[in-house]
């Protein structure tokens, strides 16, 4: 057996590493999951919505229907990001 051959202060290091590696690995993926849905947030009712509204009134720019469409491409890859996270 491999750890019949550590003596405890090598499996204490070992564990120790172990443990913090998997701590920052859960807090990571968490700070980076509120990032997403901030930055869903932000991109869809900052920047999407208000420019569909715009095309919806008529104002059929060029620069708007590009922020709409870059608004629902970062709404889009956030939400697929997300997605996967939580599966």
């Amino acid at each position: 057996m491999p750890s019949d051959s550590l003596s405890p202060e090598e499996q204490y290091e070992i564990t120790y590493q172990a443990t913090k590696n998997a701590i920052w690995d859960v807090l990571g993926t968490a700070v980076y999951l509120v990032f997403l849905i901030f930055a869903v947030a932000i991109a869809l009712f900052a920047i999407a919505f208000p420019a569909i509204g715009s095309l919806a009134t008529g104002d059929v720019k060029p620069f708007v229907v590009g922020v709409a469409v870059l608004g629902l491409a970062v709404v889009g890859f956030g939400s697929y990001r997300i997605y996967q996270l939580v599966q």
